[in-house]
């Protein structure tokens, strides 16, 4: 516990004024700092735009599979088609007379057609899965589309607003730094020293006889000092300066 530090310097309401004045702009350029780095993450790409790359190079090579599925059970159909020809033209321009082979030329057509009539009902399955194929790649594309669209106007959004508050942090830690060197450099030691041990709040105010660091009543001499201004006082409990407006 500190006491009486600024007692030489013959004014120390008007330093401990000083250093709450410093601990806000302390504080306002930590909470700058903190914006910036959520700028910052925003800049990179979002996961769900990762995912939305993820699942539309999974739509494309699911279009790819169905496009060839479907060209293959058509190559198969157009290939039993023109096996039934050569047959059927036998079978129908009359140059077999005999009923037995006829009888057995038959049954190939029929046999070739059932097979060429599944492989078409196929294609036919294949051609609606690659339909369904196409417009899920379609509407992958779109939502990839717009995402990045959203992503580059928020980019460019926080690349703006991130370089309004670089250029407040500048002027903040210029003033900091006026500030700072109007202080006694002793005051100014403790301040930072309990800054760091503190959450960054070494000045505290004091409000319904307490103090508002911590949130404990002070004792009535403590009170008494601090509001007497005579001489630098601590919170007994979280060892705050106290700051008594």
């Amino acid at each position: 516990m500190v006491s009486g530090l600024l007692q030489s310097r013959g004014n120390p309401v008007t330093s401990v004024s000083e250093l709450f004045a410093l601990q806000e702009l302390d504080l306002s350029i930590a909470a700058d700092r903190a914006t910036l780095a959520e700028l910052e993450s925003r800049q990179d790409e979002p996961e769900e735009l990762g995912e939305a790359r993820e699942v539309l190079a999974r739509r494309r090579e699911e279009q790819r599979e169905a496009e060839h599925r479907f060209k293959e059970a058509e190559f198969q159909a157009d290939e039993l088609r023109r096996k039934i020809e050569p047959v059927e033209k036998r079978l129908y321009q009359g140059s077999v007379q005999n009923p037995k082979e006829l009888e057995d030329l038959q049954k190939d057509v029929d046999s070739l057609k059932r097979r060429r009539s599944a492989l078409e009902d196929l294609a036919l399955e294949a051609m609606e899965a690659l339909e369904q194929a196409q417009q899920r790649l379609v509407a992958a594309d779109a939502e990839l589309d717009r995402l990045a669209t959203e992503h580059g106007v928020e980019r460019e959004d926080a690349g703006a607003r991130q370089s309004e508050i670089e250029a407040e942090v500048a002027r903040l830690e210029q003033e900091r730094a006026a500030e700072a060197a109007q202080i006694d450099p002793a005051l100014l030691r403790l301040y930072e020293t309990l800054r760091s041990t503190r959450g960054g709040r070494a000045v505290a105010k004091v409000e319904g006889g307490a103090c508002q660091g911590c949130r404990i009543s002070l004792p009535m001499n403590v009170l008494q000092r601090a509001r007497a201004g005579s001489a630098l006082v601590q919170c007994p409990s979280c060892e705050r300066v106290l700051y008594v407006i």
